[in-house]
């Protein structure tokens, strides 16, 4: 009980609930415990459940028949997926997938929409969260229709970079495809642009990971 507790207090749309409620909500949530590469959530169907995520990463995504995807997200710790369905009543809108070994916690919808009719203060957070998603997805449409695949990739790295003893770095590994799914671009594409870093000494490549030396060009 005391871990679901404390984790719903950094969830944003649950931080307005008192002790009571968030006991009351703890005492419903069920722990769940995913392999790498998992789908938690298919894009299409009903949405029964919402996940808070404990530890691990999971990756949010839409698809095609031809087995493309575009990445739209990554979530991490004290994160929440899945709500969207839940107020719509619609069928889920995006996939997600785990892409590491990662612990969540579910609510039911019915133990979410109650908590909400028992607690009217999250409706404006609930509110308030959706509509940074919205302005989140805005960009990112005005980055795939503007932006070229150099500028859109620059974006991306600097996104997913820390600060690692003075220098921004990628945290994880990520291979060509996997920025390529991310940025709307082609593996090819990607690789070609890193490359072109690369030999201008503004990223490094060590062990894999991308290390960023220097502020990287506005334009290529």
């Amino acid at each position: 009980m005391p871990e679901i507790i404390d984790l719903l207090k950094d969830v944003p749309i649950f931080s307005a609930l008192d002790s009571q409620a968030l006991e009351s909500l703890a005492s419903k949530a069920r722990r769940h415990t995913f392999k790498r590469n998992t789908v938690i959530m298919p894009e299409g169907e009903p949405g029964e459940c919402l996940y808070i995520i404990a530890s691990g990463s999971v990756k949010v995504f839409v698809g095609d028949e031809d087995g493309r995807e575009l990445v739209l997200y990554q979530e991490g710790p004290g994160t929440c997926i899945g709500d969207i369905s839940l107020l719509d009543d619609a069928p889920r809108s995006a996939s997600v997938m785990t892409l590491e070994k990662t612990v969540a916690w579910s609510l039911s919808k019915q133990d979410f929409l109650s908590c909400i009719e028992q607690n009217p203060a999250m409706s404006l957070t609930i509110i308030r969260t959706l509509t940074r998603r919205l302005r989140d997805a805005t960009g990112g449409i005005r980055s795939l229709a503007l932006d070229n695949v150099y500028r859109r990739l620059a974006d991306k790295l600097i996104e997913l970079a820390i600060d690692e003893d003075g220098t921004p770095a990628l945290q994880k590994r990520y291979s060509h495809q996997d920025l390529g799914n991310m940025i709307g671009a082609s593996r090819e594409m990607v690789g070609k642009v890193i490359s072109e870093l690369v030999n201008g000494e503004y990223i490094e490549l060590r062990d894999r990971r991308i290390f960023i030396l220097r502020n990287l060009p506005r334009n290529w």
